[in-house]
């Protein structure tokens, strides 16, 4: 056998090194933009760690400038005054109050529960109920806070009266009830961004053909997933608008709105993690239509609609994604990548979606209909 002369040989492996060299700066920039990714989710973290310390303060305001309704009462909730403050909020007159006539101010369906507060009260040596009781001035029930301690006689040990204070906590609870929010709305982020990447990684390498389309095809998904992210964590308590999800994607692929696109629809709140899932099939649908579809030709639209359907089951959207070419075929692909594995099997898991993608010989046409008052199984899950 024939060897090659050692400056051939040196050419291959130089060569061969290159090649390697390559592929090793390649997957550095995956490495660096998906930590670019995480640096982004971190510091929206961050955002929403600071709208949690600001409801504490908050939370904190709210207590320093409560007011409170003081009473005296005897055992089983038998009040024997009430202070001009209860007087003042409640409309009832001190004589009105006496008794059980205080209970004519809680709201009904907390009536039965403050009773029972009060019979297990003399036990537990301490009464603890909230309750909502009835504005004078408006009508409006709110919440109170109601705590009461016995006053007993120091050689028998009997009970001599209650004193009692009802403090007002309905703002309280409306910025606890908010901090809850972001609080699961930080956590659910922290899981599913790692989630995300992760998926998106694994499904790429398993139809990708060369670390070069590998590297790019990774990258363009980050960047949707991103502008997705930063639209989902602009505000989790309202929800995302789901045409401004849509024009979103359809902007980034340089497609603008009246041109070669048409998009119409009511207006549709989506929570965080339908939002997530749906912007990804969105990008997916308006990336292909730019490389492979509609877009591609000048005579091309994309018409994108959505409604609201009554089912047996609640309300369901039914998303549209239509695409006519006019004046040649777009045939079907030869390779089903990750895409179609997106829209026809995630958005199933994800979302208990019906798809329907077809390939009519004008353009693409996916249906997507899925459930909007059914809870959606968050990503990652």
């Amino acid at each position: 056998m024939n060897q090659l002369p050692p400056q051939t040989r040196e050419a291959e492996l130089e060569i061969e090194n290159a090649h390697l060299r390559q592929r090793v700066y390649d997957a550095e920039l995956i490495a660096e933009r998906a930590m670019a990714l995480l640096n982004r989710a971190d510091e929206q973290h961050r955002t929403i760690e600071k709208q949690l310390r600001r409801s504490r303060n908050d939370l904190q305001s709210v207590t320093d400038t409560i007011n409170q309704l003081v009473w005296r009462s005897g055992d089983d909730g038998d009040w024997t005054s009430a202070s001009p403050q209860w007087t003042a909020y409640t409309g009832q007159s001190e004589g009105q109050s006496l008794g059980l006539g205080w209970l004519d101010t809680v709201h009904p369906d907390d009536r039965e529960r403050s009773l029972e507060a009060w019979h297990g009260a003399l036990a537990q040596g301490a009464l603890e109920i909230d309750h909502r009781l009835r504005r004078a001035s408006d009508g409006t029930y709110r919440w109170f806070q109601t705590r009461a301690t016995p006053l007993r006689d120091p050689s028998s040990g009997r009970t001599v009266e209650w004193f009692g204070t009802s403090t007002d906590v309905h703002e309280l609870r409306a910025v606890q009830e908010r901090q809850r929010l972001l609080l699961g709305e930080l956590q659910h982020q922290a899981r599913n961004t790692l989630a995300v990447v992760r998926g998106m990684a694994r499904r790429l390498a398993e139809t990708s053909r060369s670390v070069d389309g590998y590297a790019g095809e990774l990258d363009d998904r980050l960047n949707a997933f991103s502008r997705v992210l930063g639209t989902v964590t602009r505000d989790p308590g309202i929800g995302v608008d789901l045409e401004g999800l849509v024009a979103q994607e359809v902007l980034a692929q340089l497609a603008n709105e009246g041109e070669q696109v048409e998009i119409f629809g009511p207006v549709i709140l989506l929570p965080s993690q339908a939002a997530e899932t749906l912007g990804l099939a969105i990008y997916e649908l308006a990336s292909n239509a730019a490389e492979h579809g509609a877009l591609t030709k000048p005579h091309g639209r994309v018409k994108i609609t959505w409604t609201r359907e009554p089912s047996g089951s609640g309300t369901h959207l039914v998303f549209v994604w239509q695409e006519t070419s006019l004046v040649s075929h777009i045939g079907q692909p030869e390779k089903r990548g990750s895409g179609f594995h997106f829209l026809e099997q995630t958005l199933v898991d994800r979302l208990k979606a019906d798809v329907t993608l077809t390939f009519a010989p004008l353009g693409v046409r996916c249906t997507i209909c899925m459930p909007l008052t059914k809870p959606i199984t968050p990503i990652g899950r």
